[in-house]
């Protein structure tokens, strides 16, 4: 397939293009040299006060290059697979091609096409499959390996946005690896002829294919990184955190990762099938021309993103494909048949008030609040209101942020939970309550997102406009705090660890978790009746 043997995935087995490269380099082991060249880096940084060692890994495809600062190397846009373009778009992701020589991994990638505008200040090209990595080793110490999938509605994203940069997270003594994969109607569209093309009678989940390659490759060469390949978290949060979980119940990624932490992402939305896909398949292709051609395929593959993505209607997430999600996973996490490994789960207390957002105008008076509640539950609208009450016109919107909450991402990670309970490993929950500084000036709380400058050690986000000044001496600490969790757990599948409040974990006889706020304490979930209540009004499967 245009000069790539194709890789069946049935057994995810690794890449075996560049052999060349492979077997000179297994006949060693993977090598880290540095080098430091005072004038010219500092002449290239604009004269930086101290200079930056230039740092050479091999990887199976050939060496790059990557530079150490405040003892954190990072490298930067190293391709993990080919680019998915021309007869490779909606393919499953192809091996890299090798290079010659000497490859600089000094710029991240363009980032995949979006939904939207980048607000980034990244350029888009579907040729956007390259990872980034942080390490604090110095020789081969066979660290943690944390692995970052971003969030955007699998619609939106990119691994190297600001928030995500790792060197503060990577500094707790783990590698920490971010990436790109593709999105929207390039990461998961579906039709007839993509899965009659498939010897796994399989299309869309390119996206998940993508973050799995990933995982492939950080077996094959994160050694040389300084990384453990037998110690491998996925986290994510929002769309990656619904990522981890799906991939919890692959059989593709088996093996490939031993912890799993989803932040704002339990399963939910995911029981769309093949068959419902591949009609809105034939939809777009009808849409842009490409039904009645020839080849639909070849014009569906020379119709650019634009086109595709401006057919309204396009459903970006993953669905049960028979291969990669082989059925419905909520049904294979009901029967305890997911990945048996140590997960990590939870949510913000105000996540309501970033996907409500929108409604602001409209429930601004008690009566709107009860109409809105009122069109989605039609008789049952009076339980949930009297369970969520406003009772004068400035609580509407905040007793909206809480039904939301609860009904979006509380309850389904509760129930989640408890599906790890039935498993041997263990399950350790987070409630994220801290309003930190800058959304005390937006009026959010502690938002959808809201956790993330903590946990990757960049509070410049946590601060009003950016304002470092304006952090609490608890904002620093529990950024601090979390980190040590996180890294701990990818250390040990325990996030407890000395000098910290104790962890508990999850079992459905106490459902305790750990209150991450400005006082860090075990607890358990706010609203409890309330989350009964939204299992028993709405269908299990509805977000």
């Amino acid at each position: 397939m245009a000069g790539h043997a194709h890789r069946g995935r049935s057994d995810p087995t690794r890449i075996e293009s560049a052999s060349v490269v492979a077997q000179r380099l297994t006949t060693r082991r993977w090598y880290i040299s540095t080098a430091v060249s005072l004038g010219l880096v500092l002449g290239l940084l604009g004269g930086q006060s101290a200079a930056q060692e230039s740092v050479q890994v091999a990887t199976e495809t050939g060496v790059v290059e990557g530079t150490r600062n405040r003892g954190v190397a990072v490298f930067k846009g190293i391709p993990y697979a080919a680019p998915p373009v021309g007869p490779l778009r909606w393919q499953p992701p192809q091996p890299a091609s090798p290079w010659e020589g000497l490859r600089e991994a000094h710029q991240v990638s363009p980032m995949a096409p979006q939904r939207f505008a980048s607000g980034l200040g990244l350029a888009q090209s579907e040729d956007c499959l390259y990872l980034n990595i942080w390490t604090p080793a110095q020789d081969l110490d066979a660290l943690p390996v944390m692995v970052w999938i971003h969030g955007g509605g699998f619609g939106t994203g990119s691994g190297a946005e600001p928030m995500y940069e790792s060197t503060e997270l990577a500094k707790q003594g783990v590698v920490v690896v971010t990436f790109n994969y593709r999105l929207n109607v390039l990461g998961f569209f579906t039709h007839p002829l993509l899965s009659q093309e498939s010897p796994h009678a399989a299309s869309g989940n390119y996206g998940l294919l993508d973050q799995i390659a990933v995982l492939e490759w950080v077996q094959r060469n994160i050694a040389g990184f300084g990384g453990d390949p037998d110690r491998v978290t996925i986290f994510g949060e929002s769309a990656g955190g619904r990522a981890v979980s799906l991939l919890m119940a692959s059989p593709l990624s088996r093996g490939l990762f031993h912890r799993a932490a989803a932040q704002s992402g339990a399963l939910r939305g995911v029981s769309t099938r093949l068959e419902d896909r591949e009609r809105r398949g034939r939809q777009l292709a009808e849409a842009v021309g490409c039904t009645d051609t020839p080849d639909p395929l070849v014009c569906l593959r020379a119709t650019s993103y634009q086109a595709l993505a401006a057919v309204p209607g396009f459903d970006s997430g993953p669905i049960v494909d028979g291969w990669v999600i082989p059925e419905d996973p909520r049904t294979v996490y009901a029967e305890g048949r997911q990945h048996d490994v140590p997960m990590m789960i939870g949510g913000n207390a105000d996540e309501g008030t970033f996907s409500m957002l929108g409604r602001l105008a409209e429930v601004r008076t008690v009566r709107r609040y009860g109409d809105y509640v009122r069109d989605l539950l039609g008789s049952d609208a009076d339980e949930a209101l009297a369970m969520y009450p406003a009772t004068k016109d400035t609580e509407g919107y905040m007793a909206l942020s809480r039904f939301a909450t609860d009904r979006g991402v509380a309850r389904h990670a509760r129930e989640q939970a408890r599906w790890m309970d039935g498993t041997s490993s263990t399950t350790y929950v987070y409630h994220f309550s801290r309003d930190s500084p800058h959304h005390q000036w937006t009026g959010l709380g502690a938002t959808h997102t809201a956790e993330l400058p903590y946990l990757f050690g960049n509070l410049q986000f946590a601060a009003r406009n950016g304002d470092l000044s304006t952090l609490e001496l608890v904002d620093r600490r529990l950024s601090q705090a979390m980190m040590r969790y996180w890294t701990h757990f990818a250390a040990t599948g325990d996030p407890n660890t000395d000098g910290l409040p104790v962890w508990p974990a999850f079992t459905d006889d106490t459902e305790d978790l750990l209150d991450l706020g400005a006082e860090i304490a075990a607890g358990h979930w706010p609203r409890p009746d309330g989350l009964d209540l939204l299992d028993r009004l709405f269908d299990d499967n509805q977000p």
